[in-house]
């Protein structure tokens, strides 16, 4: 008897019979990583939101007018919101919000004009909410547009 028969005999792997168990448990290993990734990874919403201002750059007191539009698969219900600041830091203001739409009907939309009223940089963004229902209710930040810059002179 060779040794690699008294091997098996006695229950120990030779060499070829544990290259092949060892890639067998790699591939179930795999696998179960794989699918605790895929159950742990969320799925995202396709949506999209797009906001303008314009003129880029105006003066004091003069007016902007504010654009925008925005859709998403993650809520039925939605509005859009155009928001201000002053400067480049501090609090977001509501300047106008578009009306509550089904989103399968079509995007929620705002068309604003806000009004100069500090010298320096006033920034823009636009936000789509979610709402409860086509009367509104709770509404939560769905998606946020980049910020819109125009210059006051």
């Amino acid at each position: 008897m060779t040794h690699s028969e008294k091997a098996q005999e006695a229950g120990f792997a030779t060499k070829g019979s544990r290259g092949r168990r060892g890639a067998r448990l790699a591939t179930v290993g795999a696998l179960g990583v794989a699918a605790a990734v895929l159950a742990v990874t969320p799925a995202f919403a396709k949506g999209s939101a797009t906001l303008s201002a314009s003129p880029g750059t105006v003066k004091l007191g003069q007016k902007v007018h504010v654009k925008g539009q925005g859709d998403s698969d993650a809520v039925r219900y939605a509005k859009f919101c155009a928001q201000q600041r002053v400067g480049t830091h501090g609090a977001w203001h509501t300047v106008k919000c578009g009306r509550i739409v089904e989103i399968a009907t079509g995007d929620a939309r705002v068309d604003a004009m806000a009004k100069a009223t500090h010298r320096g940089v006033l920034q823009f963004r636009g936000v789509l909410y979610g709402v409860d229902g086509p009367r509104g209710g709770h509404p939560h930040v769905d998606r946020t547009t980049d910020v819109k810059t125009v210059r006051v002179r």
